[in-house]
């Protein structure tokens, strides 16, 4: 390329460069330039509007205006659905351990622990990939942030006193007090709320086992010789996973085993140890303290126990007078049910309805825990004492004794 062919090099007029190092000496300050190259310099800063535009990142008013845009577009009144909030509050309560969770809301509280899992993760422990330039254009970023921040003069200085600390955990302290009592009423409420579904559920079951079995109560097996079998005096009924034929839990379960209910019905988030049986085709649950729920023993000598009668107690909340006969502990007969942390315990009766009970003793004098002849032996107004050991080789008087078990 010849030299004529060369385009000339651009450059500005002597009244430009003049105007140009005037507004530069200024600090870009146009008031500050002399009259003569003002309107030269105002010029040359639309030209440079890029470079010496203060309106956009380094105006603090407009940096502020839309970040809070930017939050105000933010939703808030997200919440979560009904299955996954109770499965958020289930995971809590069994000590955020999924597996303990109902098998229903099992898959909502996984999702929970895998989020939890994900946000308590430590960058350091993963394989992250970060190229040079991603690191440099973040630091980037936040110093040009930091640069368009308006300084704030706090022209007080902060000083903590004794007594001002004292405040502070005084405040703390009655918030604690205030706050733990409300959430565990709404963990009461809520696994109040759950049992009282079980409840409800497992009717519909066992008026479904009663209209297919001529209106009787589930057993173990329909067998006369087996069912005499095991009404014997020198068989207990709180032999959970060792002898159906022994084991009262077993007629309960047999709603499971034909398909009138679901484990998860009979199954109450009150119950720490409550789990499933391990083995497919199982008949019972795997030990004692698996069950949740404590069904109704049979009468010695009937032939059978029916559905539909009214004012019968067909299942209730566990039995604590089990639960500490079965450990050889003194049991109180003012006691109430560890699902529901001894405030109360629901009852299933024969037609079906569910009740709430604050104490164990119906209004008939009649304790839900204990058999006839136990309770001839006790006041129910007498403060709360020990009593005779259960042995699990206990049965119903009369076919009105409410007496459930394990």
């Amino acid at each position: 390329m010849s030299t004529s062919d060369r385009k000339p090099s651009p450059h500005l007029c002597e009244n430009a460069e003049q105007a140009l190092d005037a507004l530069v000496e200024s600090g870009w300050a146009i008031e500050r330039i002399p009259a003569e190259h003002r309107d030269c310099a105002h010029q040359l800063m639309s030209m440079l509007d890029s470079a010496c535009d203060t309106a956009s990142e380094s105006d603090p008013n407009r940096l502020e205006s839309l970040m809070r845009e930017v939050l105000e577009r933010l939703p808030t009144d997200t919440k979560l659905h009904d299955d996954s909030a109770d499965a958020l509050d289930l995971w809590c309560q069994s000590g955020y351990q999924a597996s303990a969770v109902p098998k229903s809301l099992r898959g909502q509280a996984e999702t929970h622990e895998g989020f939890a899992r994900l946000i308590s993760l430590a960058v350091e422990t993963q394989d992250v990939q970060a190229s040079d330039a991603l690191v440099d254009s973040t630091i980037s970023a936040i110093l040009n942030m930091q640069a368009a921040e308006v300084p704030r003069d706090f022209t007080f200085n902060l000083k903590f006193r004794m007594m001002d600390l004292a405040s502070i955990a005084a405040i703390l302290l009655v918030g604690v007090s205030v706050v733990m009592p409300m959430i565990s009423s709404m963990r009461y409420e809520s696994i109040r709320k759950h049992n009282e579904t079980n409840f409800a559920v497992s009717s519909v079951g066992f008026g479904s086992y009663a209209m297919d079995h001529t209106g009787s109560l589930p057993v173990y097996t329909p067998s006369g010789e087996l069912i005499s079998e095991a009404l014997s005096p020198s068989l207990r009924w709180w032999m959970v996973g060792l002898d159906p034929t022994q084991s009262n839990s077993a007629n309960l379960f047999t709603l499971v085993r034909f398909g009138y209910a679901s484990l998860d019905s009979l199954t109450s988030p009150g119950n720490l140890n409550a789990g499933f049986p391990v083995a497919e085709g199982a008949v019972d649950w795997d030990n004692f303290e698996q069950v949740s729920y404590s069904f109704r023993v049979k009468k010695r000598g009937a032939n059978r126990a029916n559905w539909a009668t009214r004012g019968k107690v067909v299942m209730a909340d566990r039995s604590p007078v089990t639960l500490k006969a079965f450990k050889r502990l003194p049991i109180d007969p003012f006691e109430n049910s560890p699902n529901h942390a001894g405030r109360g315990q629901h009852v299933l009766h024969g037609d079906g309805s569910v009740e709430w009970l604050n104490t164990p003793w119906l209004a008939r004098n009649d304790h839900i825990f204990l058999p006839e002849f136990i309770e001839v032996l006790i006041n129910p107004s007498v403060e709360k004492s020990g009593m005779m050991p259960i042995r699990g080789l206990e049965r119903p008087r009369s076919s009105i004794d409410a007496f459930v078990g394990p």
